[in-house]
């Protein structure tokens, strides 16, 4: 073998190599092209199934938060006709006249009636409130704030 062929042999064998090398890291980066692919997949996946969780909850919320408005509204609604009927029965008995009788020179009702209402406000308004709560509440107060000074009238 002269050198050309020897030199030739080796640059063919150097190139193989080489080739050899190359096509490794292509397959190293392939496999890890493959494995990021799969990866990426599988978080996809999971937050799709995430998304459709969250959906579903949020309906479940809404549709709990519908109910809790129904049950307000029911509860404001019972607890109205219940202070109305007391409401009634106080406004009825102070037309009696006995208790008019008594009653006479006594401005006990009156003064009640003003400590429970803000300064500003008339004695029939009441205090306006977007939360049908407080407003039952402050009636109640007022109804039952009547019905104590009628009993110390009746009774003192």
């Amino acid at each position: 073998m002269d050198r050309t062929t020897l030199s030739a042999n080796l640059k063919d064998a150097n190139n193989q190599k080489v080739k050899k090398r190359k096509n490794r890291e292509c397959t190293k980066y392939a496999k890890k092209t493959k494995m990021i692919q799969h990866s990426l997949r599988a978080i996809g996946e999971e937050i799709e199934e995430n998304e459709e969780e969250n959906g579903s909850i949020l309906q479940m919320l809404q549709r709990k938060q519908l109910e809790i408005k129904q049950q307000e509204a029911d509860f404001c609604d019972s607890q109205n006709k219940i202070i109305t009927a007391h409401e009634n029965c106080v406004g009825a008995l102070l037309q009696e006249p006995l208790v008019q009788y008594l009653m006479a020179g006594s401005n006990q009702l009156e003064i009640a009636q003003c400590v429970m209402f803000s300064p500003n406000a008339n004695s029939d308004d009441r205090i306006p409130s977007e939360d049908g709560i407080v407003e039952l509440k402050h009636r109640s107060k007022m109804s039952v704030k009547q019905i104590e000074v009628l009993c110390k009238i009746l009774t003192g």
